[in-house]
Formats: C-alpha cells, structure tokens, sequence
C-alpha cells in the first residue's frame, strides 16, 4: 500500500490478499468474519476486480471460505481440521528429516547449535514472540538441506494458515519460554541419537503436542 493508503496499481490482488491476511494474523478478521469485496475496493480505492481476485488467492490458501448467497468469509476451523493439518505436518517434516540421517547427512546438529543457543538466551531474556519466530528458523534450518522441496513446502503449509494466521495470536502464546526451548531441544537431541526412526517420532510428537493444545480453542 502506498502512503496515501491506495495500492499499487501493479500488483493489486496480491497486495489485497496481504492486507486481509495481516488483518487475520491480528485478530482484527475472525473465522466466520464476512469479507466485503465492495467494502475493501472503497477502502483501497479500486475496482471489484482486483479484490475477487485477492480473494480467490486466500481462498486457494485455505484462509477464506465461499458460502452460497453469504459471499466470503473467513475460514471457521473445526478440532478435526486442525488434527488433521498437524498431523500432516508431521508425518511430511518427521519423514524429511529421518531421510536426511538415511542419506548419512551428519552435519544437522552444527547447524542447529546457533539457533538453539538464541533461543536458551531468550527463556530468560526475550519474549514469547521472539522465540516462536526462532522455532521457525530451527525447523527451516534442519529442513534446508532436503532435496525434496515439495514434501517441505506441503508439510509447512499444512499448519502454516493456523498459527501463522487463523489461530495466531492463540498460537504465539501456546507455550511458555521455556516449554519452547524443552521442545526443540528433544528434537535436537533426536538428531544426535543418529536414529532416523527416533527423529521422526520426535518431530511427529512435535506436532501432535501442538495440534492437542492448539484444538483447545475452537469448539465443533
């Protein structure tokens, strides 16, 4: 969006999809919230056009829904939805990680060291924010060197929508500091058992935790 509040003319739709998915990851835009397309082209000051198809991108994502008559709406997640995602998520992460030990990778727990590092220094120093961002960072470290790109981008985005947007700010607040550290540290620990099974348990659990946890906060 340009100072004047307009969007650029050249990338419409994906600047409509950022602004939506900003105001989810928020909390401003809830599941079951009704999106306006003429409300968001006033506000942006463009045609409909772009704006469905901003919307059509989310819908691709998962982040909004289209109900008959009722037009767009921001997706209501259900317990089973976020089972299922979790569970995805882990079986795709755990299996691409046990490959990188089958394939006698032995460079994983270098790697890991840095972060792991930061993230002890801030249970005590930092905030919950600061360390959910590294969790990311620690898993896309360890996931770096898998060839097989296409398991690691379907196993982020399996969750991706709901603790990056959907369930954000529940999410951010999921674990304490130290319950951050603990976490990934078992997953470091696997690493240096050398056992791919052991890795994939422990990233499988990884997720199961979270996706229990996670469940909590939406109602069937």
């Amino acid at each position: 969006m340009t100072d004047n509040g307009k969007v650029d003319k050249t990338t419409y739709s994906e600047q409509i999809a950022g602004i939506v998915r900003e105001r989810i990851r928020r909390g401003e835009l809830k599941g079951g919230d009704h999106v306006s397309e003429a409300a968001l082209a006033m506000e942006c000051g463009i045609s409909r056009a772009p704006v469905r198809e901003g919307l059509y991108l989310l819908e691709a994502e998962g982040l909004v829904t289209a109900h008959p008559r009722k037009g767009k709406r921001i997706t209501i997640l259900q317990r089973q939805d976020i089972h299922d995602r979790y569970e995805l998520c882990g079986i795709l992460e755990g299996a691409a990680a046990a490959s990188l030990l089958k394939a006698g990778n032995e460079d994983i727990l270098p790697l890991l060291d840095p972060v792991l590092a930061r993230m002890r220094q801030e249970v005590t120093t930092g905030g919950v924010d600061v360390l959910a961002n590294l969790g990311t960072v620690f898993h896309e470290t360890f996931l770096a060197p898998v060839k097989n790109r296409l398991v690691v981008d379907t196993a982020r985005s399996a969750c991706r929508i709901i603790s990056k947007y959907l369930l954000y700010q529940q999410w951010r607040t999921l674990y304490t500091p130290q319950e951050h550290y603990d976490r990934h540290y078992a997953i470091y620990r696997a690493f240096g058992s050398g056992n791919p099974q052991i890795v994939e348990n422990a990233i499988r659990m990884h997720y199961g935790e979270s996706a229990e946890r996670m469940s909590s906060f939406v109602m069937d």
